[in-house]
């Protein structure tokens, strides 16, 4: 029997009212409702909606109680990725920081707006029409997991927004937290249980949010605080970052009332001050304060850099210190042969809120200038709060003998090569067993081929067995005799290893700068990655490259183009890549060959103050048409374009008979060029 409309207004009319109920609880923190009166309305929605199925909406607030557990978690990419930020420790990042976005922008000053940084997990949750459609994790900024399920338990996050103004589809961004007293409070509930209580609110937020059994994501006190629009369609949005704080408030967000918007460098000073004075009254977790520019047109002119955008960055707290006996430096083996030591203490340290066994020493002339040994007193932090690192001796100890790194590799015993150049000491053995498992591990790694179900352990466990000795060797387990060798192996079922295919066929359809990545040449990052992508457009012409043909390309200077051309000429490498081509491994993508850009091979300064953009986007210009952009005029030069004020530089021109552009003059030629392109 269909729902009369007498019934089909009244579940209307709970499911407002408990949405209402729920941000005047979660959010403003202004309850108007006993428990028992809120507990009234939600089972009279919940007897309406099992009698009548068809009135159940994904925005009901009976929707947050959990579902039933998910096989798995389903990957989904960000329409706009989400990426990291640049991080400052202290004054001097922090002035160099705001020289490099004022320089860019040519303005003395800008607004810029002061948030709390809150070590939580960082979630992006879309809705259409004003519904919550999906949540998901950052996962590696471009790739995330649907938890949406798990989302919609949390009380802070709306199921539907207030009001009318919000676009037809919408993605905010923010950070899913646990409570600092709420912790404290579940981890006694689990000591009572005899389970063991949880080392950490920041972790504890992360494995509740993944777990597959939402019921279980609906135990846990997890809370939120939106922090920004990722994108928008169907709708006007403030541009300024203040503005759009303001607007996700009234949309029924719960934004974060620390924050402030300053004109100056000394305003971002006071703030950062009181965040550190306020920290520990906060019932979340921070560690540091972001900080950005206000103006949106400023963040689109100043764009990204790499993975992080130039208009915001992170000003980190101080790490905490604490003592303690190092009771042994070891050194370890990484996939370019390169042996850093790091320091062990048998019974760990509780530092920045966890226990670490193991902590930095950097390399052999910091143990040296630290004058850092076994057997001292030592402090220890967790710079960035991450990563634990050994500042140096408790001072008043006698000072230690020289530490001197091992003449031979510990895991291979083979004689190890003393790099001064780059101040390393590397084991130049291309079968370094660790080093082929670190390589393997890389190869399938986030960042490059992204293999799932290939991480550290399968790969120690692969090259024990000797299945993959090297990255090539991971695409003959598609095999049928090595199928069955994988399922008789302890440790692997047959979901195991079809995940661990699945994951090895799927990658063969990554690009090719993530191949290039993958392979592990030194000094090739992923920036340096996509050049040479973008270059020779596959991996054999990669492979056939000249030094010079490398060095001519802009961002590649020497070292990076001798390290590319020593391992493309190295016998093993040849065998590596005949046998990936020969698996379907061989990515193309167009290239962009220099000579089909009207300035290639044309060598620009660009001097002074310009009207119609900035010198960082003059530069820009210049380089997206092929040309060469240098800081210092030479014989070389071919152009200099002057500005206001242009100084020594456009003095030196006029002294090697260089020729010279003026604003209104650059305009044209690129106006022509660009016409024509």
């Amino acid at each position: 029997m269909p729902a009369t409309k007498t019934t089909k207004a009244r579940a209307l009319e709970l499911r407002e009212q408990l949405n209402r109920h729920n941000h005047l609880y979660y959010i403003a923190n202004q309850p108007e409702l006993s428990d028992a009166e809120y507990d009234a309305l939600m089972q009279e929605l919940r007897g309406i909606e099992a009698e009548y199925p068809d009135l159940l909406s994904p925005d009901s607030p009976t929707q947050r109680v959990g579902a039933p557990p998910a096989p798995e978690f389903i990957e989904i990419t960000h329409p706009v990725p989400l990426l990291s930020l640049s991080n400052v420790f202290g004054d001097d990042d922090l002035i160099a920081w705001h020289h490099r976005v004022s320089e860019f922008l040519e303005i003395d000053e800008f607004p810029m707006v002061c948030e709390v940084k809150i070590d939580g997990l960082a979630i992006a949750l879309t809705y259409e029409s004003g519904v919550l459609t999906r949540g998901a994790t950052r996962g590696d900024g471009v790739t995330g997991e649907d938890v949406t399920a798990n989302i919609r338990t949390i009380g802070s996050i709306p199921l539907r927004l207030q009001g009318g103004d919000f676009p037809q589809r919408l993605e905010v961004r923010g950070e899913i937290y646990f409570p600092k007293k709420a912790f404290d409070a579940f981890n006694e509930e689990r000591v009572v249980e005899g389970l063991p209580p949880y080392m950490n609110p920041r972790n504890s937020a992360s494995g509740s949010l993944r777990q597959l059994d939402s019921r279980e994501t609906a135990k846990r006190p997890l809370d939120v605080w939106i922090y920004a629009i990722g994108w928008a369609e169907g709708g006007p949005i403030p541009q300024s970052h203040s503005g759009r704080l303001a607007a996700m408030s009234g949309w029924g967000f719960k934004v974060n009332p620390w924050t402030s918007t300053v004109a100056t460098l000394d305003g971002v000073r006071t703030a950062y001050k009181k965040a550190i004075e306020e920290r520990d009254g906060l019932d979340y977790l921070i560690d540091g304060m972001v900080i950005k520019v206000d103006d949106v047109g400023y963040q689109d002119r100043l764009g990204f850099v790499g993975r992080e955008p130039r208009w915001a960055t992170a000003y980190k707290f101080p790490p905490e210190q604490v003592s303690a006996i190092l009771d042994e430096i070891r050194v370890s083996v990484g996939r370019t042969g390169a042996l850093t030591p790091y320091a062990y203490f048998e019974e760990g340290v509780y530092v920045g809120g966890v226990v670490v066994h193991q902590a930095s020493l950097h390399n052999e002339q910091d143990i040296n200038r630290k004058k850092i040994a076994a057997g001292q007193r030592v402090i220890v932090q967790r710079a960035g709060d991450v990563i634990p690192q050994v500042v140096g001796p408790v001072p008043g100890q006698r000072d230690p003998p020289e530490y001197r790194l091992p003449e031979v590799c510990p895991v291979c015993e083979v004689p190890v090569f003393r790099d001064d150049d780059e101040a390393v000491v590397r084991c130049v053995n291309g079968r370094c067993p660790v080093q082929i498992q670190r390589l393997i591990e890389h190869f399938a790694g986030r960042g490059a081929m992204d293999i799932e179900g290939l991480g550290e352990k399968m790969a120690v466990l692969l090259f024990n067995e000797g299945l993959v000795l090297d990255v090539a060797d991971i695409y003959r387990l598609k095999k049928e005799e090595t199928q069955a060798r994988l399922m008789e192996m302890e440790g692997l079922g047959e979901l195991s290893v079809q995940k661990l295919l699945d994951g090895i066929e799927a990658s063969k359809n990554q690009p090719l700068p993530k191949l290039l990545f993958g392979l592990g040449i030194l000094h090739v990052g992923s920036e340096v990655s996509e050049l040479l992508a973008d270059r020779f457009g596959s991996l054999d012409e990669v492979m056939a490259a000249t030094e010079e043909e490398l060095i001519s390309i802009e961002g590649i200077g020497p070292r990076i183009a001798a390290s590319v051309r020593d391992w493309s000429q190295q016998e093993g490498n040849l065998e590596i890549v005949k046998r990936l081509i020969e698996s379907d491994v061989n990515p193309r993508q167009e290239r962009r060959e220099p000579q089909d850009l009207p300035w290639t091979g044309l060598r620009f300064v660009v001097t002074g103050k310009l009207e119609a953009f900035s010198r960082p986007e003059a530069q820009a210009r210049i380089k997206s048409l092929g040309g060469a952009v240098s800081s210092s005029v030479s014989g070389k030069t071919d152009y200099v374009v002057v500005g206001e004020e242009p100084g020594s530089k456009y003095d030196k021109a006029m002294r090697l008979e260089v020729a010279i552009l003026d604003e209104a003059e650059f305009l044209n030629k690129l106006a022509e060029t660009e016409s024509v392109a």
